[in-house]
């Protein structure tokens, strides 16, 4: 890993963008193959994704029992939800790093801690089930938070 984080490391901050795309995207590509090979809650819709979501959510909240699959599938929805809603954090932390010409290696560290806890947040949530289990998967999402919070405040104290 020098080679990202030498000091003269070429800055990959903003190549994260599109990975940070695909990696939201990843568990609902997932929950898609799933729903459809395995004819969860009759198959994939994809004329009305957001009803199919809603469907399943309206099937646990009226108390009916979900099985694995099918939670799996929900979860794996949220987290696609979770890294879209959280993309423009991530995208503004690293415009901010580089408007304040942070160093490329600490701008590559941040990159690679945000980038592999997105990797490990959306396994554990769409793998864990339950309240403890969910701790780990919120001590994941706040290392991610952390790493771009950590790009902003560097970028704020160079341009202060």
């Amino acid at each position: 890993m020098d080679f990202l984080t030498s000091p003269k490391a070429t800055n990959l901050s903003l190549y994260s963008l599109p990975g940070v795309l695909l990696l939201a995207a990843i568990p609902h590509w997932w929950s898609i193959h799933q729903c459809m090979t395995k004819n969860v809650n009759g198959g994939w819709k994809n004329q009305n994704p957001r009803s199919f979501v809603a469907s399943l959510n309206f099937k646990s909240a009226s108390g009916k029992k979900l099985s694995e699959l099918e939670k799996k599938v929900l979860r794996a929805q949220a987290a696609q939800q979770n890294g879209f809603e959280w993309f423009g954090f991530w995208a503004a932390a690293v415009l901010a790093g580089n408007l304040a010409h942070l160093p490329h290696d600490e701008l590559n560290r941040m990159t690679v801690v945000y980038l592999v806890s997105r990797v490990l947040y959306n396994f554990a949530y769409v793998l864990l089930d339950g309240f403890a289990p969910s701790l780990i998967r919120t001590a994941v999402f706040q290392v991610s938070i952390i790493a771009g919070l950590r790009l902003i405040f560097m970028a704020g104290n160079r341009l202060a």
